[in-house]
C-alpha cells in the first residue's frame, strides 16, 4: 500500500470523526433530554442494559445544561449502585455534591452517597448523609427527590434492623403518591412494604401484599421492581417447604434476571433458595451448581451476611454428598462469618448511637445559642428602659447557666451510657468480643504470675433455637451467663465472644484452679432448670482450659487459641466436658 493511498485514508478517517464529534457538540436539548429519559427508562427495567446510551451522553456531556449535568451524574452513580461498583459510586457523588445548591437534587445525590456508604460499611458518613437529607425534606419540590430521600432512610433502618421505623417511611412514600398522578412512589412503597414484612417475619402480611404490589410496578413500568418483588416471593415459597413450585419458578426467574442484572444481591439470594430446593428433593448435582455461583457471586460482591449464608447451604450439600472434610470447611468459614455479621450489626448500632448523640448534643448547642442571643437582646432592651431591671437580666443569665450546667450533666452521662454500651453484650450483659480481647490482652501483658483462659460454647444451640425459637435460645443464653457470674471471683473478666461461644479471663491462677472453675461451670450449667422458658430440654456446654507458661504459652494470643483448641477437643470426645491444653 503506497504512502499516497494511506495519507487518503487517514485523511478520510479524520474528516468521518470530525462529522462525528461535530454532530455530538452540537446536540439539541431535546435530544440530551430524550437520551436522559432513556437511561431512566433502562435503569428502571434493565439496569445493565444502558452502556451505548451512557456512550453518547458521556460525549456530550460538556454541551449540558446544569440540570442535564445533574441528571446524568445522577443516573450514573445509580447504576454503578445497581452493579455492585459501590466504591466508585461514593468516589463519583463526592466530587459532585460541593457543586449542586438544588435542595432537589442535592437530597438525590445524598441518597446515592447514603446508599453507597452502607454498603461499604460505613455507616456513621451513611446516617450522617440522611441527616442532611432530612433536614432539606421541606424545601423539596420534586417527587422523585422526596421518594428518594425516603428510601434512603428506609435502606438503613432496615441495615438497623429498625422494622417498625422503616415502615413508618414506606407509609409516608405511599402517601406522595397523591401528589403528581402516575408516580412510581407508589410501586415503591408497596414494594417496601412487603419486603420489610418478610425481614420482620411477617409472612402473611407480606403474601396478602404481594400481587398488588407487582401489578403496580407493572403498570408503572417498573419492570426491575417488579422481578425483585417475585424474587422475594420465589423464596419465600423455598423457605415454606413449597420446594418443586419454588424450584421451578425460581430457574425461570433466574433466566430472565439474568438479562437485567447480573450483579445484584437478589441474585444471589434467589441461587442460595433454589440449591436449598434442589438439596431437599435430592438433586445434589444441581444443588451444588447454584450453591457454588451463589457463593461466589457473594464472595466477588463482599456481602458478608450472604457470604455466611451461602456457606452454610454449601456446608449442607457438601454433607449430603458424604464430602465431611470440605463439608467441615464451609461450616467453619460460616462460622466465621457469622461472627462479622455480629460484628458488623454492632458497628451499625454503634455507628448510630454515635451520630444520634452527635445530633442531639448539635441541636442542644444550636438551642442554647438561640437561648442567649435572645437573653442578650433582651438586655440590651432592658437597660435602654430602665436600669432597674438589670436584676432581671441576672437572673435570666443564672437560668441559663443552670441550663448549661444541666445540659453538661445529661452529656456526660449520655457519653458514660454510651462507653458501656460499646463494651457490653446487649442481650446477656457479659462483656462483649472487643472489650474482652482488649482487657484480657492487657492483663496478659500486666501479669506478674501464672493466668489461665478458659473458652466454652453451648452444646447443640442451634437445636435450641430451630425447635422452640429464637425468644427461648435467647432466655437460654442469658440465664448460662447469670449462672457462670455466681462462680466468678471479683478479678475475673467474663464476655461473650459471639453467638453461644464465651470467654473467661483468670488473673493469677494455676492450671488446677481454672479446671476447677470450668467443672464447676459446666455442672451448674446442665443442672440450669428450663421449664420457666415454657419448654423442657437438656442443657450442656464444652469447655477448654489453658494456662500461660504451661505447655510452652507465654502469650495471650497462644493461651486463647490454646483454649480454642482444648474447646475443639471436648467437643470431639462427645461434648459437655472440659479439657485441659497440655
Amino acid at each position: 500500500m503506497t504512502s499516497a493511498f494511506k495519507q487518503k485514508i487517514f485523511s478520510t478517517l479524520l474528516l468521518v470523526c470530525g462529522l462525528c464529534l461535530f454532530d455530538a457538540a452540537y446536540a439539541s436539548d431535546s435530544q440530551i433530554d430524550d437520551l436522559l429519559s432513556q437511561m431512566a427508562q433502562t435503569i428502571r427495567s434493565a439496569p445493565e442494559g444502558q452502556p451505548e446510551t451512557l456512550s453518547k451522553l458521556s460525549q456530550l456531556e460538556p454541551t449540558f445544561t446544569e440540570a442535564q449535568r445533574n441528571r446524568y451524574y445522577l443516573f450514573l452513580a445509580s447504576s454503578y449502585g445497581f452493579k455492585g461498583r459501590h466504591k466508585e459510586r461514593v468516589e463519583l457523588v463526592e466530587s459532585r455534591l460541593n457543586l449542586v445548591r438544588d435542595p432537589d437534587y442535592r437530597v438525590r445525590y445524598l441518597y446515592q452517597l447514603s446508599s453507597g456508604y452502607t454498603a461499604l460499611g460505613e455507616y456513621e458518613k451513611a446516617l450522617a448523609a440522611i441527616n442532611e437529607s432530612v433536614i432539606l425534606l421541606p424545601k423539596l419540590t420534586n417527587q422523585n427527590a422526596k421518594v428518594d430521600t425516603l428510601q434512603a432512610a428506609i435502606t438503613l433502618l432496615n441495615s438497623l434492623r429498625a422494622y417498625d421505623e422503616a415502615l413508618v417511611y414506606s407509609e409516608r412514600m405511599l402517601a406522595l403518591e397523591g401528589e403528581v398522578e402516575k408516580s412510581g412512589s407508589k410501586c415503591i412503597g408497596t414494594g417496601n412494604l412487603v419486603e420489610i414484612n418478610f425481614l420482620k417475619g411477617e409472612r402473611q402480611r407480606a403474601r396478602s401484599l404481594l400481587p398488588e404490589a407487582i401489578n403496580i410496578c407493572e403498570a408503572h413500568g417498573r419492570k426491575f421492581f417488579s422481578l425483585l418483588l417475585q424474587v422475594l416471593a420465589c423464596i419465600d415459597l423455598i423457605d415454606s417447604g413449597n420446594y418443586h413450585q419454588g424450584k421451578g419458578a425460581g430457574l425461570a426467574l433466574l433466566v430472565e434476571f439474568s438479562k437485567l442484572n447480573q450483579s445484584s444481591d437478589y441474585l444471589t439470594m434467589l441461587e442460595e433458595a433454589i440449591a436449598r430446593a434442589f438439596l431437599q428433593t435430592g438433586n445434589l448435582e444441581q444443588a451444588e451448581r447454584y450453591g457454588l455461583q451463589a457463593y461466589h457471586h457473594a464472595k466477588s460482591g463482599n456481602a458478608v451476611q450472604l457470604m455466611e449464608k451461602t456457606a452454610e447451604s454449601m456446608a449442607g450439600i457438601k454433607r449430603a454428598q458424604g464430602q465431611f472434610p470440605i463439608a467441615l470447611e464451609y461450616f467453619d468459614a460460616a462460622l466465621a462469618l457469622k461472627n462479622r455479621v455480629l460484628d458488623d450489626q454492632l458497628h451499625r448500632n454503634l455507628a448510630y448511637q454515635r451520630v444520634k448523640f452527635d445530633t442531639q448534643d448539635k441541636a442542644n448547642q444550636l438551642s442554647l445559642l438561640e437561648q442567649k442571643n435572645k437573653i442578650l437582646a433582651v438586655e440590651r432592651e432592658l437597660e435602654k428602659k430602665n436600669n432597674q431591671n438589670l436584676w432581671l437580666a441576672i437572673a435570666l443569665v443564672a437560668i441559663i447557666l443552670v441550663l448549661l450546667t444541666l445540659w453538661l450533666i445529661k452529656t456526660l452521662q449520655q457519653k458514660n451510657q454510651f462507653r458501656q454500651y460499646s463494651q457490653t453484650d446487649g442481650l446477656t450483659q457479659a462483656a462483649n468480643r472487643m472489650h474482652f480481647m482488649t482487657c484480657a490482652n492487657e492483663a496478659f501483658k500486666m501479669r506478674t504470675g501464672s493466668m489461665s483462659i478458659i473458652l466454652f460454647d453451648m452444646d447443640l444451640f442451634k437445636n435450641i433455637n430451630d425447635s422452640f425459637g429464637h425468644a427461648t435460645g435467647d432466655w437460654v443464653l442469658k440465664n448460662v451467663c447469670e449462672t457462670v457470674k455466681t462462680h466468678l471471683r471479683k478479678v475475673d473478666l467474663f464476655g461473650r465472644l459471639g453467638g453461644e461461644e464465651f470467654g473467661i479471663c483468670m488473673p493469677d491462677s494455676n492450671q488446677a484452679t481454672a479446671l476447677q472453675l470450668a467443672e464447676r461451670c459446666r455442672m451448674a450449667i446442665a443442672m440450669i432448670d428450663t421449664e420457666p422458658s415454657g419448654y423442657r430440654f437438656p442443657l450442656s456446654a464444652s469447655f477448654g482450659v489453658a494456662t500461660v507458661d504451661s505447655s510452652g504459652l507465654t502469650t495471650f494470643d497462644a493461651t486463647l487459641e490454646a483454649a480454642d483448641k482444648a474447646l475443639y477437643s471436648s467437643k470431639a470426645e462427645g461434648r459437655n466436658c472440659v479439657n485441659v491444653f497440655r
